[in-house]
């Protein structure tokens, strides 16, 4: 148990958030998220399947109770494997925020009424198993039987909603890389179109698509880089609009989920060509969101460049951005003191990119050197 009064090393904590990654899609790849109506569907055909094996009243409750006990098999062990989904505090930071971007509190909302139900089902089940067997006739076990099974099957068509989230979460989050190893993150962030996915696939081993129209990257995508003996990931965000939250739409929540909890350094990408989403004045002010509200909050590292350079007269736009945010640029967090021009397609200037975020990271994750030292 952590003392109080003293802060934990920022590498256990990244071990343990690492850790919680892991867990969290290993727990997710052994469970199956049923809908409602797949649910009703394998007790219809598993229900078709029981015929009656003995004579007389007897062999009646036994072949009521045996289709009852069917229904509540059937439901209760769909719903009990969906139960298992891991609520929102046993999440990484980035799995928590990616759910909370992407469902928000119904998350939580529906897979509490999941494991509410389960009891009601129970309960279900142990009143109309003694009400078949204590029937006086045949007639009066089979009412009791369509009276327990139906109002099982009601309750599972009432969690259709709530199962449809918790499907919709539960593919969503086995879709996102797993970071896993404790390694330090460089997030590459932006607006759409601006050169990200490009400039992924020089950095790192990953291999993001690459088109020339906004939001390609729908998804995070992870690479690995090694630079003198130092591994790091690379992430590709999703772009980002300059625009108040409530109108981003849901790929931008995810870029904003990775933005706001995975990264050591965010690495800023201008795009100051003609054909650019959103003229620099907005990227200035999508850059100054970012830095007042995540960099500066989470007291991680900022990097900022300028891509396309090959195809770009950035000498104007470098100098007005330059001035608009030497704040910035001169600020504890930057870790570079001027704006690096890039370009991400021809290759030009990455070399010297990397060697700024090589820097940068013995400046914030310093223990990662000491080996190499």
């Amino acid at each position: 148990m952590q003392k109080e009064g003293i802060q934990e090393l920022p590498w256990i904590e990244r071990h343990k958030n690492a850790q919680k990654l892991v867990s969290t899609v290993l727990a997710l790849r052994r469970i199956y998220v049923y809908t409602s109506d797949e649910i009703v569907r394998i007790v219809g055909e598993r229900y078709r399947k029981i015929r009656k094996r003995k004579p007389g009243l007897y062999g009646k409750k036994e072949l009521e109770l045996k289709r009852l006990e069917v229904v509540f098999n059937v439901v209760y062990s769909r719903l009990r494997e969906i139960a298992r989904l891991p609520r929102l505090e046993e999440m990484s930071d980035f799995h928590r925020a990616l759910v909370e971007n992407f469902v928000g509190i119904s998350y939580e909302n529906s897979l509490r009424r999941v494991r509410r139900t389960l009891k009601l089902i129970r309960e279900f089940w142990n009143e109309y198993k003694l009400l078949v067997l204590s029937a006086q006739d045949s007639r009066e076990a089979s009412r009791y039987r369509r009276e327990g099974s139906g109002r099982i099957l009601s309750v599972v068509r009432r969690l259709k909603r709530d199962l449809e989230v918790l499907r919709k979460v539960h593919q969503e989050l086995l879709h996102t890389h797993i970071i896993s190893e404790g390694l330090p993150v460089v997030v590459v962030a932006g607006i759409p179109s601006s050169g990200k996915s490009t400039l992924v696939r020089h950095l790192s081993t990953a291999k993001p698509e690459v088109a020339p129209y906004p939001f390609t990257t729908k998804n995070i995508i992870v690479g690995k880089t090694r630079h003198e003996g130092i591994e790091f990931y690379v992430v590709d965000t999703p772009g980002i609009l300059e625009r108040p939250l409530l109108q981003q739409n849901e790929i931008e929540r995810k870029a904003l989920a990775a933005i706001s909890s995975l990264p050591d350094i965010i690495l800023y990408l201008f795009d100051p060509s003609d054909e650019r989403v959103q003229d620099i004045d907005e990227q200035i002010a999508l850059l100054r969101d970012i830095y007042d509200n995540i960099v500066r909050k989470r007291d991680i590292g900022l990097i900022i460049a300028f891509n396309k350079t090959d195809i770009a007269n950035i000498s104007d736009a470098l100098t007005r951005v330059s001035e608009s945010i030497q704040d910035i640029l001169v600020s504890k967090h930057t870790c570079i003191d001027q704006i690096i021009p890039i370009s991400a397609l021809t290759g030009k200037n990455i070399e010297s990119l990397i060697r700024v975020i090589h820097l940068c990271l013995q400046r914030i994750t310093p223990w990662l050197f000491i080996d190499n030292a």
